[in-house]
């Protein structure tokens, strides 16, 4: 199972954000984490076999992380589209005059 995880810090500054994240890149149950803006400091996608496994994880593991406030979960009740790659082929093109963004600098 899927579950997109939002992860509140208690402090979002210096040494005790760069403990928690180094922490976060040693679980390999966590497959992806991002440093978010709004509400919650990171947004991690948790895979787990079932929601007992799940369960176990958030309240042994993730609640016990440093600098840990809160947890908020979501489940992927399913995929609607995914890429292997991202689309990112437009950004080695060369462009000339204006676009939505308008005039590209050098």
């Amino acid at each position: 199972m899927l579950a997109f995880v939002r992860l509140d810090a208690e402090r979002n500054q210096g040494e005790v954000t760069r403990a928690l994240e180094a922490a976060i890149r040693d679980i390999p149950q966590i497959v992806s984490c991002h440093y978010i803006s709004g509400s919650g400091t990171f947004e991690l996608q948790v895979v787990c076999p079932d929601l007992a496994e799940f369960s176990r994880f958030a309240r042994e593991v993730l609640l016990n992380l440093p600098n840990v406030k809160d947890l908020h979960t979501s489940f992927s009740l399913g995929q609607v589209k995914a890429a292997g790659a991202l689309p990112l082929a437009h950004l080695a093109q060369p462009t000339t005059g204006t676009g939505v963004l308008g005039p590209r600098s050098k």
